[in-house]
């Protein structure tokens, strides 16, 4: 075997050990179930932790507003740790999908935010992944 040879193999083992480790975190680690406080006037802990909160900030001079998305309510902050972490908050207005962040554990906390024209939006949806919790969601009317 050549060294172009070993050099494909190599990479291609470290490919395969890649997406394995991938899929096996996704498969192990991820947990997809949309979840939904079960009094959302009057939630616990738990809940105010994972829910999204949505925060309209300044208008720039182009139009756009800033929104800001941080997961985690009345002064909970979710964790980041290398088991319990958020890996994606998404923003949609009106329906329609504006962005979405991907989180790493740890060295990530659970915010992002968006430049978003406004104008005409009626509703905005935040989302967020916790890899043990589910995925949670909040609106907030604009």
């Amino acid at each position: 075997m050549n060294r172009r040879e070993a050099l494909k193999v190599a990479g291609t083992i470290a490919l395969m050990t890649a997406v394995s480790a991938e899929a096996k975190m996704t498969e192990e680690h991820m947990n997809r179930m949309e979840m939904k406080p079960k009094d959302p006037a009057n939630m616990e802990k738990g809940e105010l932790k994972h829910t999204p909160q949505i925060t309209i900030k300044e208008k720039d001079s182009k139009g756009y507003t800033l929104v800001e998305i941080t997961t985690g309510q009345g002064g909970i902050i979710h964790p980041s740790t290398p088991d319990h972490w958020i890996d994606f908050i998404s923003l949609h207005a009106d329906g329609k999908l504006i962005g979405k962040n991907t989180l790493e554990p740890e060295v990530s906390r659970g915010a992002t935010s968006f430049y978003v024209k406004l104008d005409k939006v009626k509703v905005l949806k935040a989302t967020s992944g916790c890899n043990l919790h589910g995925i949670w969601s909040s609106t907030l009317t604009v």
